[in-house]
């Protein structure tokens, strides 16, 4: 007996051993991921490693889990139904990837999906034992905190011990900083903390404010209670760092939402907690931003010190103030308001109450001397919160564009990453933005109406079923699952505005809590239907571990592509050796064939050795290898001028000119793409003999001409407020250009009053162009034009002579040339 008895309690360490392996595993993910730029999707090969290494973690966390996922899959439920759905969305993102706009986009964007149907369909499941419930929510608050505090760290400049300690960890500069986690701007210093956009991280400190709110009302014993009330200070703090307009106007909007389902003392303490740390907040907003904008400047250890002083005592008040609230007066709110929590009306009384106040308080700080108290950047932020506003402005103009690529791609929608690809063809103006700065019409872009009516029915089933189980539950299951809805709600509803789902991080976080959100859903078995639960649970673990075979090897190879990549540039930039640079390089084109940078670098390498040795097979292989990634990534601009670089090369103008006319409607508002149409056009026209062929290029240019100017008549047309974006005008590449079509076919007026219009004052070149000559040329074919006419420019022509000795002769040569 004594010998059955040992093997059992062995079996059961063991067994207690293994469960806590997969939770290990969860851990070691949230430690290091927030830390890898939160694993941002940037559409670039830089951006990329941490995210392959995040599916591979996915795929190692979802075998860890499978013995409890199929454990948990006993029978037809309405959890059955939304992991089904859940398993529909990477499907659609497949579908997608027939029409892709980038093929190398739209596959990472699949696997992302996956990541997120994994980590969906394992809390949804892992969640429903209060042990594991309660391990996963501390530690997503955990790592939210050191998220919090890491921002703080840098804002005061107090990051040095961390960097000597975890610089293994965390990708430090040189400076032994995180890049950008405080990111100068024109609006002045952004907190940023892991995220580098100041934006999604006031879309984050928003959910976990709440969450922190939360938790000081649900937590039972004080140290618990304390830790989260000390943290409301630090929180607060730093969403203000931001400055963040977006985060403070949907802030009210969430909190009022959140308040709704609270019972009305729970609702009154809310505000009295965040009343507090936000008055206690405002009262340290100051000398903390003052002393974080000089301690980056100058690092002075007492002023950095004296930051924290600041914040620490501020949040020692204000938690002292909210465990006194929850020790003396929530219980008398509680017994006092007992009659109005059992109201239907009740749990609307107070969010209306919070609406207004939020209103108010909105308007004080926005129209009254009131935000005097305010540091002068954050005064200014608020002060320019309006309609009218450039960044208001701007998200107009992307969601219209955005209208146009979905007309365009209706159905399945234009693939992953369908708007970075495609922007530039479909905007209004020449902004920069990759990101359509709304996760949902971005959504709607890369899988069409298909995809888009699919996720938007997973989203409100689920909300839908959650509410209505959270109406019937008891107070205890209502509070072991509002943290994973709080979450959800306050990223998705911030992500109306902008791109937090670009985040791989984010969107990790979004559905683990649709994962709590399913977990605490009241699910009855679906008696009725004759599905068998055998054969269901088969097709369950069938598409998670087909997801997860799929997602492991995927993330391996490209795992191992992006390290061959990153040591051929390094080899690149430490070495002349051939095979040295393109062996890695090989092995990474060998698993993703197509990839964009790959590609790039390779036709560069080939194109550089072309030039060098004159031997066509290098020309031939640079040529074959764009032309075959072209075909699937017909929107790269940088593949298309890379082949036009090694097209001049053999001065092939005929095929450069046709890349740059047959892809011209990419790109209306890039000035340096009709640039280099208008050049290459103007010297095929000044070159041929045959008369059509000439007057085709000539009139390539004048319609050039008048597209540039319809555009900038049309930039005169945008509101007030609202930013041009990217440069668009008559340059002195344009006006020469022009200028050289008008002369050489006869309009020699036209071309003297063109470029007469666009001389330059200063011939100097641009820095970042030191071999740009266009500004002299242009003054050059103007003085032309001038004596072609009979006129004087003595000025200007000496100008000329002073930077040219030989300038009157090319003048000449100019006047003479033969005009057909």
């Amino acid at each position: 007996m004594s010998e059955y008895g040992y093997s059992k309690s062995i079996t059961k360490e063991k067994r207690l051993i293994w469960d806590k392996i997969p939770l290990f595993t969860l851990t070691l993910f949230f430690i290091w991921a927030p830390y890898q730029v939160a694993l941002f999707n940037g559409q670039s090969s830089n951006f990329e490693p941490p995210i392959y290494l995040s599916m591979l973690f996915a795929s190692i966390i979802s075998f860890l889990f499978f013995p409890i996922f199929y454990k948990e899959t006993k029978e037809i439920n309405t959890k059955t139904i939304i992991i089904l759905g859940a398993f529909l969305l990477p499907i659609t993102y497949c579908i997608s990837m027939f029409g892709a706009a980038s093929s190398f986009m739209a596959t990472n964007l699949t696997l992302i999906m996956c990541v997120y149907f994994i980590f969906f369909a394992i809390t949804s499941t892992y969640l429903n034992k209060d042990s594991n419930n309660n391990s996963i929510q501390s530690l997503i608050i955990i790592s939210s905190y050191g998220i919090v505090a890491f921002g703080l760290l840098h804002w005061l400049n107090s990051v040095k011990w961390i960097q000597v300690s975890l610089g293994w960890l965390i990708p430090f500069d040189a400076n032994g900083l995180f890049k950008d986690a405080v990111m100068m701007t024109v609006d002045g210093a952004r907190l940023t903390s892991v995220f580098q956009y100041a934006n999604t991280y006031a879309a984050f400190l928003m959910a976990f404010l709440f969450a922190a709110v939360f938790y000081v009302g649900k937590s039972r014993k004080w140290w618990s209670r304390a830790t989260h009330a000390f943290m409301l200070v630090p929180i607060m703090l730093s969403i203000f760092l931001t400055l963040s307009r977006g985060g403070l106007l949907l802030l009210p909007v969430v909190f009022i939402i959140l308040l709704v389902f609270l019972k009305p003392h729970r609702q009154l303490m809310w505000i009295f907690h965040l009343v507090i740390s936000g008055i206690v907040t405002v009262g340290i907003l100051n000398p903390v931003t003052d002393i974080g904008l000089n301690v980056q400047q100058a690092f002075s250890t007492a002023e950095s010190m004296k930051g924290w002083a600041y914040v620490v005592v501020g949040s020692l008040i204000s938690a002292a103030l909210s465990l006194a609230l929850e020790q003396w007066v929530a219980p008398w709110l509680e017994s006092k308001m007992s009659h109005l929590s059992n109201k239907k009306w009740g749990s609307f009384l107070f969010p209306i109450g919070g609406a207004l106040l939020g209103a108010s308080l909105l308007f004080i700080f926005m129209g009254t001397d009131a935000k005097n108290i305010l540091p002068e950047n954050i005064q200014t932020r608020l002060g320019n919160i309006n309609l009218v506003q450039h960044s208001v402005l701007e998200r107009f103009t992307f969601y219209k564009d955005s209208m146009k690529v979905i007309a365009d791609h209706p159905v399945i929608g234009a693939g992953g990453g369908g708007w970075g690809a495609l922007y530039e063809q479909y905007q209004n103006n020449p902004y920069t933005s990759r990101q359509a700065h709304n996760f949902f019409l971005q959504y709607l872009i890369e899988t069409g109406i298909l995809g888009f009516v699919i996720f938007m029915t997973f989203l409100i089933y689920l909300f839908y079923q959650y509410i209505r189980s959270y109406i019937r539950a008891h107070e205890h299951k209502r509070e072991s699952y509002f943290l994973y809805f709080i979450i959800a709600l306050s990223i998705l509803v911030h992500s109306i505005l902008d791109f937090n789902m670009s985040y791989v991080f984010m969107g990790i976080l979004v559905f683990i809590g649709l994962g709590g959100m399913t977990a605490a859903i009241d699910s009855k078995p679906f008696t009725k239907l004759s599905w068998n639960p055998t054969k269901v649970r088969s097709i369950y673990i069938t598409a998670l571990g087909l997801v997860s075979v799929v997602l492991l090897i995927t993330a391996i190879t490209f795992v191992s592509a992006s390290n061959s990549f990153n040591q051929s540039l390094a080899a690149a930039g430490s070495s002349n050796d051939y095979t040295q640079i393109t062996t890695p390089l090989d092995k990474a084109l060998g698993i993703q064939g197509h990839h964009p940078n790959y590609v790039g670098m390779k036709a560069d390498l080939l194109s550089q050795i072309y030039k060098q040795t004159q031997k066509e097979e290098f020309f031939t292989a640079a040529d074959s290898l764009l032309k075959d990634t072209l075909k699937s990534e017909s929107s790269n601009k940088q593949l298309w001028m890379q082949l036009n670089k090694l097209y001049s090369y053999k001065n092939m103008n005929k095929e450069i000119y046709d890349v740059y006319d047959n892809n011209k409607y990419r790109y209306p508002w890039d000035i340096e793409w009709y640039e280099q149409f208008m050049h290459i056009s103007s010297l095929l026209g000044s070159n041929s003999d045959d008369k059509a062929l000439k007057d085709k290029y000539f009139n390539s240019v004048f319609d050039s001409l008048k597209h540039i100017e319809l555009g900038i008549e049309h930039l005169k047309t945008l509101p007030e407020g609202q930013l041009q974006g990217r440069k668009f005008e008559v340059t002195p590449k344009v006006a020469l250009h022009a200028g050289q079509a008008y002369y050489l076919t006869g309009k020699t007026q036209e071309a003297y009053d063109m470029m007469k219009a666009h001389l330059q004052e200063d011939l100097t070149p641009d820095p970042a162009k030191p071999n740009d000559t266009s500004k002299v040329d242009l003054l050059r074919w103007y003085l032309a034009m001038t004596k072609k006419l009979g006129l004087q420019d003595d000025a200007n022509l000496a100008k000329l002579l002073a930077l040219d000795p030989e300038g009157q002769a090319k003048i000449d040569s100019i006047v003479n040339m033969q005009i057909q």
